[in-house]
């Protein structure tokens, strides 16, 4: 079989996999890096509830959210304030543990201030409504469960729809997706595989003007984890993705295609003689073909990779203090002009491109926010519950995180294409936070980032800002 028709048949079981495509979904926008924070921490939260909420027969409900942003956008140099309004819809059903349905639909409103909007030729903006989630879950560990009274010696889980996927602890795919996806336990050994397509307004890892605000890929993931432990559990996995991102408007002097695999090894857990020290650990290799700058007839080779550590200790007295270190590092390209994820200013004809590109999330600072690409990047967090004796404030989280960044290509480029000069310190990041479950069904949460460049940007005097406050009522 030729590559053309391997290629053809991959996407036709990827689109297969997609069996629930969504009409009505809304065009994408441009999203500050710094957003993404906050719509992880929405989604976390959000994902928590509808947990807690699906247990037997048929649920329902939704939430209304009011965030307010004010942000440094530093190309071009201006000042953003957007105020969002948004609700969200649900409903699930639920047949004996077995069968679990589930829909979420959302719509929005951006209030921008005037002349703010990145989309230059929109004001204010309604988004929606458009589904956001819409499973079906098929558990027949359950099933056999119900009958016998005992879990099946080798058990599985079916998951199909829209929904969202990680892979590892997310530092390659963590990502909203149309997927199907399977989960088999064997022992101690637990064995999954995932087909899946990406929803088409998902901002695109590549920053380049006609693809940035979409793009169409396809995800096949198969990964294992051993459950034998009793303190650890190590993983292996292997993702491969395939580009089928349309241009827009179409380039003919350029192709944008980025297909890329990833092979990642980890752990999690925590050790037996610090039982309160949570530790994280995965290492991911990457390989494959994308196009380089100014070609539309011959691929270069990926070879790259990522370092994600994490240590973080809870103290097990009043307040429930916590420290967290975390080292991240992806490797850099020392011949990409401008920008370490786009494929305009990327990397260059006839050389290998080294710069680790993905699709997950690490959360690495709000101001600043960069992907990992050609950075080491270090973070030290603290928080507390300080007045947890108040039953008003129980609930209450106040932290602080700190982020220093240093490329790994000097002369290399990272995500922020501000950052032309030849210099390895790229900046530090301070950031505050409070999380504060009110209610039972309000909760609130504020954050603040200020991040200073270094000598890599040409203009280190100029500070960021982003802030965001945010009020959720569930009902």
């Amino acid at each position: 079989m030729t590559r053309m028709r391997i290629h053809q048949t991959g996407r036709r079981a990827c689109l297969a996999a997609a069996i629930v495509v969504l009409a009505g979904t809304a065009a994408a926008q441009p999203i500050p890096s710094g957003r993404r924070v906050y719509d992880e921490q929405l989604r976390v939260r959000l994902d928590q509830q509808q947990a807690a909420a699906r247990q037997s027969g048929f649920d329902g409900g939704g939430w209304f959210s009011f965030a307010f942003f004010n942000y440094d956008d530093v190309a071009p140099d201006k000042e953003r304030t957007l105020r969002q309004y948004e609700l969200r819809l649900w409903g699930s059903f639920t047949l004996e543990g077995v069968h679990n349905f589930y829909v979420r639909a959302v719509a929005g409103y951006d209030d921008w201030n005037s002349g703010d909007n990145p989309q230059t030729y929109r004001g204010d903006d309604f988004r929606g409504p458009r589904i956001e989630r819409a499973w079906y879950k098929f558990d027949y560990n359950r099933l056999v469960r119900n009958r016998t009274g005992r879990d099946p010696d080798v058990g599985f889980v079916v998951d199909v729809g829209r929904d969202y996927h990680e892979i590892g602890t997310g530092l390659v795919l963590a990502l909203p997706l149309d997927a199907v996806r399977v989960t088999g336990s064997l022992g101690n050994w637990q064995v999954g595989g995932l087909i899946a397509k990406t929803i088409e307004s998902t901002p695109n890892i590549d920053s380049s003007d006609a693809v940035s605000t979409h793009m169409d890929r396809c995800f096949y993931a198969v990964q294992v984890r051993y459950k034998g432990f009793d303190r650890h559990e190590p993983f292996a996995y292997y993702l491969w993705q395939r580009d089928g991102t349309t241009p827009r408007p179409r380039d003919p002097l350029q192709r944008y295609d980025y297909d890329s695999n990833y092979l990642g090894i980890g752990s999690e857990g925590s050790l037996a003689f610090l039982p309160h020290l949570r530790y994280l650990a995965e290492l991911v290799f990457e390989s494959g073909q994308g196009f380089p700058e100014g070609v539309r007839t011959r691929q270069e080779e990926i070879h790259a990779m990522a370092l994600d550590v994490l240590l973080e200790y809870l103290f097990d007295v009043k307040h429930h203090p916590k420290v967290a270190f975390e080292y991240l590092w992806g490797s850099g390209d020392s011949d990409r002009r401008l920008s370490s994820s786009a494929t305009v200013g990327g990397n260059q004809y006839r050389t290998r491109d080294e710069a680790f590109n993905a699709f997950g999330f690490r959360d690495t600072g709000l101001a600043f926010a960069p992907q990992i690409s050609n950075l080491h990047i270090f973070q030290l967090a603290v928080s507390a519950f300080p007045l947890e004796e108040l039953e008003l404030f129980r609930r209450m989280e106040i932290g602080s995180k700190a982020f220093f960044y240093t490329k790994d290509k000097r002369d290399g480029a990272i995500s922020d294409v501000t950052a032309t000069a030849d210099s390895s310190w790229v900046g530090w990041e301070w950031d505050v936070f409070v999380n504060w479950r009110m209610t039972s069904d309000v909760s609130l949460t504020v954050r603040y980032g200020v991040f200073q460049p270094g000598a890599a940007f040409e203009d280190n005097d100029q500070w960021r800002h982003f802030l965001y406050a945010a009020v959720s009522y569930s009902f």
